[in-house]
C-alpha cells in the first residue's frame, strides 16, 4: 500500500505539451524541451493511479565553475563558458508519469541507466527488460506504476552502446588549445580470436577516445595471465587498430587487432594516447539538477515533492561516487536526492570524475579506496579523515540502502564486506543512521534466467536465483522512511561475532564432487596508494555457508532456507572461456541436489538428497510457503509476492524432479 502524498501537484494542461520550459534564475536547468509524449499501454489504467505517458526529450543545464558545490567536477574550469562565465551541457531524458499527477505519489524516482539501459522497470516490475518500454511485458505486474512513482532517466556517461538516454558533456580545452593524454583499459575475452571490440558490452570506456596516432610506436598492449599475473609487453608490431574485411585491415578506432590471436582468459591492457576529455563530472551534477529542479520549480514540466535514485554495478558505483562528491545535496544548499539505492556496487567507486575518465569501463581491483564507509572514518595507512558522506550537511543526509549481492565479497576484489567492518577487518561496525546495508545471502551479482542451463563462459550452470521479490519489498521500506519516517528493516548481513563472516581461508565447503572451490581466488587490494596494486592486500572476508555450501546471512529468501540446490556468488570460467582456475566476472553457479537417496550414494554427494529433505512437492511447498510469509512479517517480502515466491519454487521442483 502507497502512503498517501503530502502534496498535490496540478499542472495546467500546458505543461504537457512539448515545449521548452525556460528555469528560474536561482535553478540550474534552463530549459527542458519534451519532443514526444505518448500514453502507456494504449491508456490502460494502473491501480488508482490511472493512466500513464511517456515522454521524451532534452534537459539543458548550466553551472558555475566557481560555486563551491561544482568546483569538485575535474575540468569545469577548463570547458567553454557562455559570457556570463557559465558552463552549458545537456543530456537525453525519458519520463514515465501518471497522467493526472494529483494520483501518484510525488516520488520521482530517478534511473540512473547502466550504459544506456534503464533498470527501473525489469527490478522492481519483475518486467522484461527493454530500452524503450511499449509492450506489456515490458510493464510487467506494474507495480510502480501502481504506488504512483514518476520514472525518470536523465543522461549522466556519455555514447552509450545503447541507443537510449546519453550525456552530451563539454570538452575540457588549455585555454582553446587540444588537452592530450594517456588512457588505458583492461579486458579479458571469452573467445580465442583476432579481434576485440573495444566498445562490447562492458568494455566501452574507450569508445570516446580515439588513438592520436594509430601507428604510434610508443602505444602499449601487454597480457597477463588471469588480472594478477606479470604483464608481457607484446610487440608493437604484432596488434593494430582494425578489422579484416574482405581479406584487409580496415582501420577502426574502436577495435584492436592482434595478429597472433586473443587468448581467452587473459587479461589484455591497451593504452595509448588520445585527446579531448570530456567533463564527464557533470553527468552527476545532471542528476542533482534534474531533481533539483523538478522538484522546487514550479514552473518545471515534471514534477515530485521527493526524489530518489537506482544505480546497479556500474552505476551502484556511480551513485557512490555521486554521494562522496556531495552531489544529493544541491547549488543553494537544498536536499536534491532524499534517498539513493545502491546495488551490488561492493566498497567501489570509479572513474567518474577525472580527465580521461571511463565511466562505462568494467570495474575492478582498480576502483576500490579510501573512504569506503558513509560517516567519516582514519584511514590507518595515510591517518586522513574521509567519509562518502563527508561533503553533506548535518540535517540533509540522504536515506541510503546499499544492497549487495555475494559476488561483491567474492569477485574482482570489491570487499564488500569492509562497508560494515573496520577497515583492517578485524572488527563489526554497523552503517551509519541514515544507511541501511543488506546482503542477498547465495546471490550472484547477475543471476541467469529459470531454468538454468549451461553456460558456455563457466563450469556450472549460471545460478537463477529470484530476487525481486526482496527488491520491492526493500524500496517499500525505504520509500515509507523518507516519506513517514518508519525505519527500515534492520540490517541484514554476516558478522564476525556471529560467525557469519569468515576469512576466505577459513571457509568450509562440502566435497562435492566435481565441484572446484574458490579456496585460492585472490582478494581485494586499494588502488590509492604507492606501488603495485598487489602490496596493498585488503581483508578478504567472505559469507559463511552451512554444510549444503549455502550463505546463512543477509537476506535468505525461500529458495535458500527451502533449497533444491547449492547456490552461489562466485563461478569458476570453463575450459573453453580459458583460465578454469579464474573466476568469471559477475557469475554465480548453481549446483541442484541429488534427487534420491540412492543417487546421492552413487555420486558421493555429501548433501541431503531431496526426497530425504522433503515427502512431496506439497511439503516442500508448504514450506516454502511459510518461510515467504515470515518474509513478509520481518517486511522483506510483500504479501502480493507470496503466490509468485510459491509458483517459482514449484517451477524449479517440477524442473529438478521431472525434466533431468
Amino acid at each position: 500500500m502507497r502512503a498517501p502524498m503530502t502534496r498535490r501537484w496540478l499542472l495546467p494542461a500546458l505543461l504537457l505539451l512539448p515545449l521548452a520550459f525556460p528555469s528560474a534564475a536561482a535553478a540550474k536547468v534552463t530549459g527542458v524541451v519534451l519532443t514526444h509524449c505518448e500514453d502507456v499501454l494504449g491508456g490502460r489504467p494502473f491501480g488508482t493511479t490511472g493512466a500513464y505517458e511517456k515522454c521524451t526529450g532534452t534537459i539543458f543545464f548550466s553551472l558555475d565553475p566557481r560555486l563551491p558545490r561544482n568546483a569538485i567536477i575535474a575540468d569545469l574550469d577548463k570547458a567553454p563558458r557562455d559570457p556570463g562565465g557559465a558552463v552549458g551541457f545537456s543530456s537525453d531524458i525519458f519520463v514515465l508519469r501518471p497522467k493526472d499527477p494529483s494520483r501518484g505519489n510525488g516520488v520521482l524516482f530517478f534511473d540512473v541507466v547502466n550504459r544506456g539501459n534503464k533498470a527501473l522497470l525489469s527490478s522492481f516490475n519483475l518486467a522484461a527488460g527493454a530500452v524503450d518500454p511499449t509492450t506489456e511485458a515490458h510493464f510487467g505486474d506494474g507495480y510502480l506504476m501502481r504506488e504512483g512513482y514518476t520514472l525518470v532517466a536523465v543522461g549522466w556517461e556519455p555514447s552509450p552502446n545503447t541507443p537510449a538516454v546519453a550525456l552530451h558533456p563539454p570538452v575540457a580545452t588549455d585555454n582553446g588549445r587540444p588537452i592530450t593524454g594517456e588512457i588505458s583499459q583492461w579486458f579479458i575475452p571469452l573467445e580465442a580470436g583476432r579481434t576485440f571490440d573495444l566498445a562490447a558490452g562492458i568494455w566501452t570506456g574507450m569508445e570516446d577516445y580515439p588513438p592520436l596516432d594509430p601507428r604510434d610506436p610508443d602505444y602499449s598492449l601487454t597480457v597477463r595471465e588471469g588480472f594478477h599475473g606479470a604483464p608481457r609487453r607484446l610487440p608493437r608490431e604484432s596488434w593494430e587498430f582494425g578489422r579484416m574485411e574482405g581479406g584487409q585491415v580496415v582501420y577502426d578506432p574502436r577495435t584492436l587487432l592482434l595478429w597472433t590471436g586473443f587468448e581467452p582468459g587473459y587479461t589484455y591492457e591497451l593504452a595509448y594516447e588520445t585527446k579531448d576529455p570530456r567533463v564527464i563530472g557533470v553527468g552527476a551534477a545532471a542528476i542533482r539538477d534534474a531533481a533539483s529542479y523538478f522538484k522546487y520549480e514550479p514552473s518545471s514540466p515534471v514534477r515530485g515533492e521527493f526524489a530518489y535514485a537506482l544505480g546497479s554495478s556500474q552505476t551502484g558505483r556511480s551513485l557512490r561516487q555521486l554521494i562522496y562528491d556531495g552531489f544529493t545535496v544541491d547549488e543553494q544548499e537544498r536536499k536534491a536526492l532524499d534517498a539513493v539505492f545502491v546495488r551490488i556496487a561492493g566498497a567501489s567507486l570509479g572513474t567518474f570524475n577525472q580527465r580521461f575518465g571511463q565511466p562505462n569501463e568494467g570495474g575492478g581491483h582498480n576502483t576500490t579506496r579510501f573512504p569506503i564507509r558513509y560517516e567519516s572514518t582514519r584511514d590507518p595507512a595515510t591517518g586522513r579523515v574521509d567519509g562518502l558522506g563527508a561533503r553533506i550537511p548535518a540535517g540533509l543526509e540522504p536515506k541510503i540502502v546499499l544492497l549487495e549481492s555475494s559476488s561483491e565479497y567474492w569477485d574482482r576484489g570489491r570487499v564488500s564486506a569492509l562497508n560494515h567492518t573496520t577497515l583492517d577487518g578485524l572488527r563489526d561496525l554497523e552503517p551509519a543512521e541514515n544507511v541501511r546495508f543488506y546482503l542477498m545471502g547465495s546471490f550472484p551479482h547477475g543471476t541467469v534466467a529459470f531454468p538454468p542451463r549451461p553456460l558456455f563462459e563457466q563450469q556450472l550452470p549460471g545460478n537463477p536465483l529470484e530476487g525481486r521479490f526482496a527488491l520491492r519489498a526493500i524500496l517499500a521500506g525505504l520509500d515509507r522512511w523518507v516519506r513517514e519516517g518508519v525505519a527500515p528493516p534492520a540490517n541484514r548481513h554476516p558478522t564476525l561475532a556471529a560467525g557469519t563472516l569468515v576469512a576466505q581461508r577459513d571457509i568450509q565447503f562440502p566435497a562435492i564432487p566435481g565441484v572446484h572451490w574458490p579456496r585460492h581466488v585472490p582478494g581485494g587490494y586499494r588502488s590509492d596508494l604507492p606501488g603495485k596494486l598487489t602490496d596493498h592486500p585488503l581483508p578478504f572476508l567472505v559469507p559463511n555457508v552451512d554444510a549444503d555450501g549455502n550463505e546463512t546471512s543477509g537476506i535468505v529468501v525461500p529458495d535458500v532456507t527451502v533449497p533444491l540446490a547449492t547456490f552461489t556468488g562466485w563461478a569458476f570460467r570453463s575450459e573453453r572461456a580459458g583460465l578454469p582456475g579464474e573466476i568469471q566476472m559477475m557469475a554465480g553457479s548453481y549446483i541442484p541436489f541429488p534427487r534420491t537417496r540412492a543417487e546421492r550414494q552413487r555420486t558421493g554427494d555429501p548433501r541431503l538428497s531431496i526426497e530425504e529433505r522433503y515427502t512431496d512437492k506439497s511439503d516442500y511447498l508448504r514450506r516454502v510457503e511459510d518461510a515467504a510469509r515470515r518474509m513478509v512479517g520481518e517486511r522483506l517480502m510483500l504479501a502480493e509476492d507470496v503466490e509468485r515466491a510459491v509458483a517459482y519454487a514449484g517451477a524449479h521442483w517440477d524442473f529438478l524432479m521431472t525434466a533431468r
